[in-house]
């Protein structure tokens, strides 16, 4: 059930969010797990969603953000903005990150578009269980870092949706979660896919229906779980 511009009650709530604008979301190209900086409007959207939060009486007691530069850089604006104390901490993992999109890693949306075709291109972004294609044939200098660890060598050439799904899981149910039962109130700071492959979880969508679910754009999530931590209900909340 979705409500909408209506708040409701607090007990185990889960605030959900995805970063600000980063450079690499402005040009169009593949990111995944590159550390790419937010963008000026990027660090804006994240000082409204402090804004909103603050506005509709949300105080997030925790926090938890991928490892990714352009995710802990908006915690920590939200964070700042909202004026908490240093005791209300933000805690990281790699788990959160985005989509690992191998090869695809800075290149240009329209380049695979022209490559592969539209629907192909929908496909590698949309599908639950399709891997991206590796590309050997674009050579373009990458001023930024790839996030790597032990997980990154096994999906060096990409993640499917649900590979996103099986590692995030077991961080949510198992850290986050864990947090309601002391009467806190989390706020996931995370990427667009990321979330997705959630709302998957959380709704029990179809194969069929997540490849036409689009995540609501410049939008926070307050997901309401029953006494079960099962999904109850969420509100989306505009910060624009």
């Amino acid at each position: 059930m979705l409500h909408r511009n209506r708040l409701i009650p607090k007990q185990n709530r889960v605030l959900l969010v995805r970063h600000g604008e980063s450079i690499w979301n402005q040009d169009s190209k593949f990111t995944g797990w590159t550390n790419i900086p937010l963008t000026e409007k990027g660090k804006m959207e994240a000082r409204r969603i402090a804004h909103t939060l603050a506005h509709s009486s949300l105080t997030p007691t925790v926090f938890f953000s991928s490892v990714l530069d352009r995710s802990v850089e908006t915690a920590t604006t939200i964070h700042r903005e909202l004026r908490l104390a240093t005791s209300i901490p933000i805690y990281t993992s790699w788990r959160l990150n985005e989509r690992h999109y191998g090869t695809l890693e800075g290149v240009p949306r329209q380049y695979v578009r022209n490559l592969f075709g539209a629907r192909f291109t929908h496909l590698i972004r949309c599908h639950y269980t399709m891997k991206p294609p590796i590309l050997h044939d674009y050579h373009e200098a990458n001023p930024y870092p790839v996030y790597r660890n032990c997980y990154f060598k096994s999906i060096q050439y990409g993640e499917s949706k649900e590979n996103v799904l099986e590692r995030v899981l077991p961080y949510y149910q198992n850290d986050i979660l864990y947090t309601l039962s002391e009467n806190k109130m989390p706020l996931i700071v995370t990427h667009k896919h990321t979330v997705r492959v959630l709302m998957k979880h959380l709704l029990k969508m179809t194969d069929a229906d997540f490849e036409k679910y689009e995540l609501p754009s410049q939008k926070i999530l307050a997901i309401t779980l029953d006494d079960e931590l099962e999904y109850e209900s969420h509100t989306e909340m505009d910060y624009v």
